[in-house]
């Protein structure tokens, strides 16, 4: 309840600071309407006395209780007991005239413009006292009163003027109280409708992006599709003429002995291999951004062993490489096998090409730590090294150190792509002459 009071004094703030200062404005005409009519009455009835010392303290009395007290409500109960006063002035210059006592009902009509019943208040217990002193003093004899024409106001009549007062200055501020009930109801009609037309609008935009997605994904399935007809095309169609032009090189090798022919035979074998893992590291990339993860326990004894298998043509070439395995696997660990196919693919590759050929006892060291919420991997070797500068380059797409350097510059750039794709991350340590770390961490998604 205190939250609901709380809530409806902010919203409705603004609309009483303008009723506020609208009925300030009113007022200030009103009052000065009072304290002219006080010097018209002096006029006809040689009160000047009366008019100008009443009158002035009256609306001293206002003006500078509002002046002091700026953030105050004060000066509205202040005004109250002056528009009662007011009335006993009048009442005492027209030497008691009936009809004058209506002024303070004029008052009372005026301040429902504040919307305040509160207000009515401080002019009742100023009429009450008023009539009550001075038409007690005027029945004990008292000359110069002028509360009443009549000579005597017995007590019936005394009764029944205070009880018709009360119905007004009751009627006036339940006025007051309906008014501020029915503007604060207005206004939270007018948040609620607000909110509803926003709802309205949200609901409407909501619907339209929701249209709006929907074509896109639309789109975008069919961009996929066509994606992945290029892919099978680049797969079979453009890979396909490859492998048998290296069948071909491979048959004329075998059947030719020029040593000119042989050596243009095999540079051309050369281009075409790179053309071929050029074409093999977009494969990756595009199956990486596109397909989803694939959950399978993974077996990384068995991976580095297919994995290995891959390489023995390349080791033969390079005997003197030592490869060490180290597999530690404290738990069963579920994670996309073909994705850490091709990050092992790719860092043990480079780690072969990128030999030092200088090296008295060239190793690789592939260690597997897999843990419950997580596996470390780590490839390592005493290679030629990177140098500082460039390592954080070293996984930019397209990226090569050097342009002697073999691959297509993509390879380092899909193993980081292909472990974000699986919420792990990927560090390197390495320095020139010296080697190479990969230190690779990636959760086991079962435990998502």
């Amino acid at each position: 309840m205190v939250e609901n009071n709380i809530g409806l004094q902010l919203l409705t703030a603004p609309f009483r600071l303008e009723v506020k200062k609208r009925s300030d404005k009113i007022i200030n005409y009103f009052l000065l309407t009072y304290f002219l009519l006080g010097f018209v009455l002096a006029y006809f009835y040689d009160t000047w006395l009366v008019a100008f010392g009443i009158g002035s303290l009256s609306l001293l009395a206002y003006y500078s209780v509002k002046l002091i007290l700026p953030a105050s409500n004060l000066y509205q109960y202040v005004l109250s007991v002056v528009l009662g006063t007011f009335m006993a002035q009048f009442i005492y210059q027209m030497h008691g005239l009936f009809e004058m006592h209506f002024t303070a009902f004029i008052g009372s009509a005026i301040l429902i413009t504040y919307q305040n019943w509160k207000l009515q208040i401080p002019m009742l217990i100023v009429v009450i006292a008023h009539h009550s002193v001075f038409s007690y003093l005027q029945n004990t004899g008292v000359d110069g009163i002028y509360f009443t024409q009549l000579d005597f106001l017995d007590l019936q009549t005394f009764v029944i003027h205070i009880i018709l007062a009360g119905v007004i200055f009751f009627i006036c501020g339940l006025w007051a109280y309906q008014l501020k009930k029915y503007s604060e109801t207005h206004i939270m009609q007018t948040v609620e409708m607000a909110k509803l037309q926003k709802e309205a609008l949200l609901s409407i935009e909501r619907k339209r992006n929701e249209e709006a997605l929907e074509k896109s994904n639309s789109e975008l399935r069919k961009s996929n599709a066509e994606l992945d007809k290029f892919v099978y095309s680049v797969s079979h169609d453009l890979r396909a003429p490859l492998t048998s032009m290296l069948g071909i090189i491979d048959i004329s090798e075998e059947v030719t002995e020029d040593p000119f022919i042989n050596k243009n035979l095999g540079f051309l074998k050369s281009s075409i291999k790179k053309l071929d893992v050029f074409i093999a590291d977009i494969l990756h990339y595009s199956r990486n951004s596109r397909l989803e993860v694939v959950k399978e326990q993974v077996d990384f004894r068995q991976l580095t062993n297919e994995v290995m298998d891959k390489f023995k043509f390349m080791c033969r070439k390079t005997p003197a490489i030592k490869v060490d395995i180290d597999i530690i696997e404290d738990s069963p660990f579920v994670c996309d096998k073909q994705r850490l196919v091709i990050v092992f693919n790719n860092l043990i590759s480079n780690a072969i090409r990128y030999h030092s050929p200088v090296a008295e006892s060239p190793f690789i060291n592939i260690s597997v730590h897999s843990k419950p919420e997580e596996v470390f991997i780590s490839v390592k070797d005493n290679g030629i090294g990177v140098k500082k500068e460039l390592q954080e380059k070293i996984f930019n797409m397209f990226y090569r150190i050097s342009p002697n350097s073999e691959g297509s510059g993509l390879g380092l750039y899909i193993v980081k792509e292909t472990i974000e794709k699986l919420n792990g991350r990927i560090e390197i340590e390495s320095e020139l002459g010296t080697g190479t770390e990969f230190k690779i961490l990636i959760p086991n998604v079962q435990l998502n």
